[in-house]
């Protein structure tokens, strides 16, 4: 174990402390949903007051590292943020498998509902014109990172078969000869409402980025319009241009 610095003019203890754990959080040793020590225990590994291990914890805390849970102890929720370069199309799936994560999908449900009047605008329709609707919570590792609700024509006679959607839906369409060659997207950042945060497993208080996409064939066709709710904890976008 990692001594602390008691010469004078060192760093304070408990600083010394937190930066301690946040490594040990950042190498893992503490990995997401892993409790760390608790005051009493961080006291008596590096023999220093009550105070002194409750500031440490502290500084986790305001670093978004841990969360403390009422007679469980502090939970460590960091999770390296997954970043995306914006530079070509990709399915979740793929971002997912070029990361080296598991993707996965919790749920998912395709249904058929009268388009409301943004989606029958972006699709060029009438209002309560029939297209599918597909909700999906994807994952990565196991752990949530983005709730997905997308809108798709009828012309594609998908099958209302909800566990044929838990994979990657560009293969789907790509099978059904309506690959998505170019997209426009908007980003914007909102406060989760209570359904949200249940499917991403995230407090009321935490920011979540959403992505709205529209993507088109090779005949500039619409084949989707997908808004995506991600955590803002999860995921990074950049984005590269050139004069």
């Amino acid at each position: 174990m990692k001594k602390l610095d008691t010469s004078r003019g060192a760093a304070p203890l408990y600083l010394q402390i937190s930066a301690i754990l946040k490594e040990k959080i950042l190498k893992k040793e503490y990995d997401y949903g892993d409790y760390i020590p608790s005051e009493t225990e961080l006291q008596k590994m590096y023999d220093v007051s009550r105070i002194t291990a409750r500031q440490a914890i502290q500084e986790l805390e305001k670093d978004g590292m841990v969360q403390r849970a009422r007679g469980k102890g502090t939970m460590v929720i960091y999770q390296k943020q997954i970043e995306e370069y914006l530079t070509k199309i990709r399915s979740f799936t793929n971002e997912m498998l070029d990361r080296n994560m598991e993707p996965g999908t919790r749920s998912a449900h395709l249904s058929i509902e009268g388009a409301s009047p943004e989606v029958a605008e972006i699709f060029h329709v009438d209002p309560e014109t029939p297209v599918y609707r597909l909700d999906r919570i994807r994952t990565g590792d196991g752990i949530p990172i983005v709730v997905f609700r997308t809108y798709l024509s009828l012309r594609l006679n998908l099958p209302l078969k909800d566990d044929l959607y838990k994979g990657s839906l560009y293969e789907i369409l790509e099978e059904k000869g309506c690959e998505p060659v170019s997209v426009t997207e908007k980003f914007d950042c909102m406060m989760p409402d209570e359904e949200l945060c249940a499917s991403l497993e995230i407090g009321k208080e935490q920011p979540i980025l959403r992505r709205i996409r529209i993507s088109y064939d090779a005949d500039h066709n619409i084949v989707e319009y997908t808004i995506g709710y991600y955590r803002g904890d999860r995921y990074a976008y950049y984005i590269q241009m050139k004069k």
